[in-house]
């Protein structure tokens, strides 16, 4: 009976332990190491509740568009970074499955849009985006048709689909801004493996390990769980493709940098990075065609790293050599705009000199712009726009 005693304590001791440490990481969520709230984000805060840790994306692999928004959602929570949270509220457009930020002009008429990924798409609240603000410079009406999480060809098919396609007979845009990324090419690649179109084969990776139904059910609901499988993974790569290992503090800018995933999907020497390359420069090239056919003007904004941007301070921790690669899917779409007469604008000169100036134009610890670098953006296009130019390619 003692041992039966004794047993019976040390087993409700243990729940009693687990039971707080459950309790614990949940309150001090907010509190853990970057790679350990990323494992754990998406725990249910409760057994009792769909809510997690941190709120669930809005989008979700497509198979045309390759990540779509879903359509509307009314003043949901999203989270770009652990330090990052904005609202968002979408708009279906002629009862499309994508969620736009934008509704659908009443009138049929589509003045402007703004076409991009999350860039366009905006960490931010509505009302701070750089698609607004331009809006309101310019006293013109843009729809912003960004997405997150895709590419140029990603960019072409929404553009047709809900705006320039002849059966939805809507009066055409007279501007149609088109903001690229350097790991656009790899997201048209993406696409092209998610549709069985793509040329260059995926790299080789051992097939995970089916989880046992038991394994899936704690990393949802168990937080301590969760946390001990982050931790005996600590040294998987993977755990750390979206951590920045290195931060910056001044008077004037705080800045974490040099995310592994930028390396990979900026680095055009990968084969796939190239294959993306050609599929964007047949979807710009096609969107600018039908745009003009219209009588609109087709305008690529070259949106730069922060790593770039920031140069005077991410140089001496991540190398010439690094930051060259993340400036090269750029540099090569520039080139690509003389030869193709594009009429192009590289935000990059103007941004780093507000950099340099000690502005704050990005998140901390997130790669998107923050209230005050869509502000710049606003001002650098719409000053742009107001200068007389031909299709030409410029950063100044």
């Amino acid at each position: 009976m003692k041992l039966l005693s004794r047993l019976a304590i040390l087993l409700t001791s243990i729940a009693i332990t687990l039971l707080l440490l459950e309790i614990a990481i949940r309150a001090f969520y907010g509190a853990l190491p970057s790679a350990l709230q990323i494992a754990l984000r998406f725990v249910h805060q409760t057994p009792f509740t769909e809510a997690r840790l941190a709120p669930l994306p809005l989008w979700h692999e497509d198979a045309t568009f390759q990540m779509v928004v879903a359509p509307e959602a009314r003043d949901v929570e999203q989270v770009g970074s652990l330090s990052v949270r904005f609202r968002v509220s979408t708009y279906a457009w002629w009862n499309g499955h994508v969620g736009f930020r934008t509704p659908p002009p009443e009138d049929g008429a589509v003045q402007a849009v703004a076409l991009g990924d999350s860039h366009t798409f905006c960490f931010t609240a509505e009302e701070a985006c750089w698609v607004n603000l331009l809006s309101a410079r310019l006293g013109t009406p843009i729809a912003n048709l960004g997405q997150p999480v895709t590419g140029s060809e990603s960019h072409a098919r929404r553009y047709y689909s809900f705006v320039a396609n002849p059966a939805l007979g809507l009066k055409q845009p007279r501007l149609v801004l088109w903001q690229f990324f350097g790991n656009d090419y790899n997201d048209d690649y993406g696409l092209a493996l998610l549709n069985g179109t793509a040329q260059t084969p995926p790299e080789a990776t051992a097939p995970a390990p089916a989880e046992a139904p038991l394994s899936a059910w704690l990393r949802q609901y168990s937080a301590v769980f969760a946390l001990l499988d982050a931790l005996m993974r600590a040294d998987d790569p993977q755990m750390r493709r979206f951590i920045d290992p290195y931060r910056v503090s001044t008077a004037q800018v705080d800045i974490a940098f040099g995310r592994p995933y930028l390396a990979e999907a900026f680095d055009m020497r990968q084969a796939r990075n190239r294959e993306g390359e050609q599929l964007s420069r047949a979807a710009i090239l096609r969107t600018r065609t039908l745009v003009e056919a219209n009588g609109g003007r087709f305008i690529v904004l070259l949106m730069p790293t922060k790593e770039e941007v920031y140069r005077h301070l991410t140089e001496p921790y991540l190398g010439t050599a690094y930051l060259e690669q993340l400036a090269e899917p750029r540099l090569r779409l520039l080139a690509f705009c003389a030869e193709a007469q594009l009429t192009c604008l590289d935000l990059t000169p103007e941004l780093t000199a507000r950099a340099l100036q000690g502005q704050q134009l990005f998140f901390s610890d997130d790669i998107h712009l923050n209230a005050q670098g869509n502000r710049a953006v606003a001002e650098i296009v719409a000053a742009f726009l107001d200068r007389d130019h031909s299709p030409s390619t410029t950063g100044k």
